[in-house]
């Protein structure tokens, strides 16, 4: 096994994948991508509706679990995350959501140079392959493939229109100019399979002999000469490989396990190191810090007089479905986790939304088991997409089989508990339009009953669950708190970026996997200009 790489990529991730495919093939350097979890060979992965069987404990799923949530009646909150090539892009719900022109520009204006929305969205374009062609906002010739929802459900037409009766108007590109109202969710699947950054990244450099993938290879360390990352300890299938690195590392591990590689390298809260007997390299207290999710609220609504996933999944409409899909890929076993998105304010006097909904013709409640069980409903899924409320994530040993702390803190502000309340109420309004009553049979969840804010506010913290958008641990900036600058390289390491969520100052405005592949790309260009500047001194 060959052992020395000019790049070491740490996790194949949205971003991972992303940035060593760009490095290998634009430029000369040899690269190592390194994945702790399996080749993506499970059908589950490929079968879009397979998504929520990958949500479970799963040879794919890092599993993690928060610490008990005190602003949650002390629940503990499952955190799946992607452990395969492809990363959390092959177990997510497949939605491509870049976020508002004005997240990136608030990063640029928070002092991250090359960070505004002008300066990401060529690489958006770069990365994309859009299905519906190129413009001012889209690409056609990336690895990427985006692609649009197959509308065979009369109920997204029905909720469309309570949508704009309610006042939300029709986006139909809520990548484009705008973000704001009802629009189909683009989303990453080609020919009714799942197209994560593993298929379309590592696909398209699947002929590049500079580019090498090992999976199965957990990074238990990275060792330092002075200033520079010189080795990488590995463990591949329970044996120890050393790496040496030439140029640069790379880690692209995640929100959770990038800040965790960090501190098991001496990098971290000195205090918090030192009282886990961990020999302290650098001293940077924001690392692990900053940590955010989005927090979802769910209104479950049973219908009549149409069909839902429900319908089709059951008796002879399975068989119907299991056969159309595997001789077309049509049909719902080929969607996306949710397929309708409404972007809206809380408040009138905000300038762009600060609230999602995800829309599924699909539903579930808990059964007397404990487990999931389908029902004939809808599903209304709201959630504020720039919360206040911040977490943490660190190690709790030394010892790797000990899962580390991790607390979001959801819904710790009362900001957030009180445009959680609004974000409700106007979902729930939508479903009290004209367009969808001949289509509506009573709410399942949370129940007509439910109309206190004290009653609502129990109910969003006892049965909402994360949105699995996990960022900002490692954040970049020039602040105490900051890990990495504006060019992803940690702060006093000279060899050593970060590039992944966990770099983001604060969440975008919506789901996370586009603007993680965007990272990838941009990072790339800061390693290949980068080797390109050394090697012309």
């Amino acid at each position: 096994m060959k052992t020395q790489y000019d790049v070491i990529v740490v996790g194949a991730g949205s971003a991972g994948c992303t940035l060593a495919y760009r490095i290998a093939r634009e430029s000369s350097l040899q690269v190592l991508l390194l994945e702790a979890g399996s080749t993506d060979n499970s059908p589950m992965i490929h079968i879009p509706m397979g998504f929520a069987f990958l949500l479970k404990p799963h040879k794919n799923n890092w599993a993690f679990k928060t610490c008990p949530e005190r602003f949650l009646n002390n629940r503990i909150v499952d955190l799946p995350r992607g452990k395969v090539l492809g990363g959390c892009s092959s177990i997510n719900g497949m939605v491509y959501i870049r976020g508002q022109k004005q997240d990136f520009d608030r990063w640029a204006q928070q002092g991250n140079t090359g960070w505004s929305y002008s300066d990401v969205l060529p690489y958006f374009i770069r990365s994309e392959h859009n299905e519906s062609g190129a413009n001012n906002y889209h690409g056609e010739n990336g690895p990427l493939w985006v692609s649009v929802v197959d509308d065979e459900f009369p109920i997204h037409q029905a909720f469309s229109a309570a949508a704009i009766e309610a006042g939300h108007s029709f986006n139909f590109d809520v990548n484009g100019e705008s973000q704001a109202g009802i629009s189909w969710f683009p989303r990453t699947i080609k020919n009714g399979r799942r197209f994560s950054s593993a298929r379309a990244f590592l696909g398209a450099g699947s002929t590049l002999t500079n580019l090498t993938v090992i999976t199965h290879a957990r990074v238990k360390q990275l060792i330092f000469n002075d200033n520079r990352v010189v080795q990488i300890k590995t463990q591949i299938k329970n044996k120890d490989v050393v790496f040496r690195v030439n140029h640069e590392t790379i880690i692209s591990a995640g929100a959770i396990n990038s800040p965790l590689l960090l501190e098991r390298s001496g990098i971290g809260q000195k205090e918090r190191l030192e009282a886990l007997g961990i020999k302290v390299k650098l001293d940077l207290q924001g690392v692990g810090e900053n940590l955010q999710d989005h927090w979802n609220t769910y209104i479950k609504q049973r219908v009549k007089n149409t069909k839902t996933y429900f319908s089709e999944a059951k008796g002879i409409g399975l068989i119907k479905n299991l056969i159309r899909y595997a001789f077309t890929r049509k049909g719902f076993l080929g969607d996306s986790a949710a397929t309708m998105a409404v972007f809206y304010k809380t408040s009138d006097k905000l300038k762009t939304p600060d609230a999602q909904i995800h829309f599924a013709p699909a539903a579930s409640k808990i059964n007397a088991r404990g487990n999931m069980q389908p029902i004939n409903a809808i599903t209304v899924a709201s959630c504020l997409i720039r919360p206040t409320s911040r977490g943490s994530v660190h190690l709790s040993s030394v010892d790797e089989k000990q899962a580390p702390q991790i607390q979001l803190n959801y819904l710790a502000s009362q900001s957030d508990q009180k445009l959680s309340l609004i974000a409700f109420r106007k979902a729930r309004h939508i479903l009290k339009q004209t367009s969808l009553a001949a289509m509506l049979d009573g709410e399942a969840e949370p129940g007509e009953k439910l109309q206190s804010d004290d009653s609502l506010l129990e109910y969003i913290k006892n049965t909402g669950e994360p949105v699995h958008h996990l960022a900002g641990s490692c954040k970049m900036g020039s602040d105490p708190m900051a890990v990495v600058d504006e060019r992803l390289m940690v702060h006093g390491i000279n060899n050593l970026r970060v590039a992944d969520a966990s770099i983001m100052p604060d969440l975008i405005s919506g789901n996370t996997h586009a603007t993680c592949v965007m990272i990838g790309e941009k990072c790339a260009d800061f390693v290949i200009r980068s080797y390109s500047d050394k090697a012309t001194l």
